[in-house]
C-alpha cells in the first residue's frame, strides 16, 4: 500500500508560476492513483497507458519542488529571522490540516454509527478500509494533532509526508545557511556524511521503513531542489524539448517498463532526476511554460494543498453514501467534483486568510 502526499508550500512567485501548475497536475495524479487503488492492486497500475496514476512519483516530485521553492524564499535568510519562518510555516500547514483531520474524524464517527463496516460486491481493496478501521487511541490522537509524530495518520493517510515536510522545513533554513556560506570543502564533507548514513541504513536496516532514518534519506531530494535553484540559470540552455522528453521518460520509467524496476531506492533516484529535468523545463522551456499557463492547470495548482487534504475523506464518505445504489465510477467522478469545490473554498477562505493573518501579525510586530 502506498500513501501519498501533497506538500504544502508557499505560493510560488510569478517568475516560477509554471511550477505551480506542475504541482496541481501532480496532485491530480495522487487522486487518480487513489481512485485506482480503491478496487485494483496498486502494482497493476504500472502500465504505460495508466501514467496519469503516477501518485508515487508525485511524492518525490513534491520533495524536490519544496527544496527549490524554499531555497527561493530563503535566499536572503538570516538566522534571527528563523522564528518568523517557523511561524509562517505553521500557519501555512496547520490550519487547513486541522480542518481536514477534524472533518475526517467526524465523518468517520458518523459512518461507523450508521453504515456497515464493509461494502460488499464492489471489489474494494484492503487499502480502502484503512480509514474505516481507525482506532481513536492516544497514538492516533497525538499523531493527528502534532504531525511531528509519524504515528497515527490513518484519519487521512496521505498526511504521512507532512511529518517529513515539517521536520525538513525546520531544518532547511540551517541547511541553506550552511550551503550558502560554508566553504565548499565542508559542504562536500557534509554531503558525504549524509550519503554514508543513507547507504549504511539502506544496507543494514530499514531505511525506507524507519521514519527517522528516512528524514536523512528524503533530505537528499530537498537538497536536489536547492541545487537546482542555485544552478538553473546557468544550465537553462539545456531546456529544450528533448530534455522534457527525457525527464518524462525517467519520471514515468516504471510505467514504461511495466513495473520492472524492483528496487524502490533506484526507482526513486530515477524519479528525482526526471523531476529535476521537468522542473528545469517548466522554468525555461517556452512552449512547456505556455502549456502550463493554461487556466485549469493554474487553478489546480493554487488549490492543490486543500485538494490533497480533503480528497480522501470525501472519497470514503461518498463511497459509503452512494455505493449501495450507484456505480463506483460515479463515486469517483462525484469525489473529484466535490473535492475541487471544497478545495477552492479551503484555499480562498482558509489558506489565504491564514497566510495573510500571520503576515499582518509579523508586520505589526516588526514596527
Amino acid at each position: 500500500m502506498l500513501k501519498l502526499a501533497m506538500l504544502p508550500v508557499k505560493a510560488i512567485p510569478h517568475k516560477f508560476a509554471a511550477l505551480d501548475s506542475l504541482r496541481g497536475i501532480a496532485a491530480l495524479m495522487v487522486i487518480f492513483q487513489h481512485f485506482w487503488e480503491m478496487n485494483h492492486p496498486s502494482d497493476e497500475r504500472l502500465r504505460p497507458w495508466l501514467f496519469f496514476c503516477a501518485g508515487h512519483e508525485a511524492v518525490i516530485f513534491f520533495f524536490v519542488l519544496s527544496g527549490f521553492v524554499l531555497s527561493n524564499q530563503l535566499r536572503n535568510f538570516k538566522f534571527p529571522e528563523y522564528g518568523k519562518f517557523v511561524l509562517k510555516r505553521f500557519f501555512r500547514i496547520y490550519p487547513a490540516y486541522y480542518v481536514a483531520i477534524l472533518s475526517s474524524a467526524l465523518l468517520l464517527i458518523w459512518i461507523k454509527a450508521y453504515f456497515p463496516s464493509t461494502l460488499d460486491g464492489h471489489g474494494l481493496t484492503e487499502w480502502f478500509y484503512v480509514w474505516s478501521q481507525t482506532v481513536f487511541d492516544k497514538t492516533m490522537q497525538w499523531g493527528s494533532l502534532s504531525i511531528i509524530s509519524h504515528e497515527g495518520n490513518s484519519l487521512d493517510v496521505v498526511t504521512w509526508s507532512l511529518f517529513y515536510e515539517v521536520w525538513l522545513s525546520l531544518a532547511f533554513p540551517l541547511l541553506v545557511l550552511a550551503f550558502w556560506r560554508w566553504h565548499q570543502l565542508i559542504n562536500c564533507l557534509s554531503l558525504c556524511l549524509l550519503a554514508w548514513l543513507s547507504f549504511y541504513w539502506w544496507k543494514n536496516g530499514d531505511l525506507l521503513g524507519n521514519p527517522w532514518q528516512s528524514l536523512v534519506y528524503y533530505s537528499w531530494y530537498f537538497l536536489l531542489g536547492l541545487l537546482l535553484f542555485r544552478c538553473h540559470e546557468r544550465i537553462k540552455f539545456l531546456a529544450n524539448p528533448w530534455l522534457l522528453i527525457i525527464g518524462c521518460g525517467l519520471y514515468f520509467s516504471n510505467y514504461l517498463l511495466f513495473g520492472k524496476i524492483s528496487s524502490r531506492l533506484l526507482h526513486e533516484i530515477i524519479i528525482a532526476l526526471g523531476s529535476s529535468l521537468i522542473l528545469l523545463s517548466g522554468l525555461h522551456n517556452k512552449g512547456f511554460k505556455w502549456l502550463l499557463n493554461w487556466l485549469p492547470f493554474r487553478f489546480y495548482g493554487k488549490i492543490s494543498y486543500s485538494l490533497y487534504l480533503f480528497h480522501l475523506p470525501v472519497l470514503y464518505a461518498l463511497s459509503y453514501l452512494l455505493l449501495a445504489n450507484y456505480s463506483l465510477e460515479l463515486v469517483k467522478i462525484s469525489t473529484l467534483i466535490l473535492t475541487t469545490l471544497l478545495a477552492a473554498a479551503g484555499y480562498y477562505w482558509l489558506e489565504l486568510p491564514s497566510i495573510n493573518a500571520i503576515k499582518s501579525i509579523l508586520h505589526k510586530s516588526s514596527r
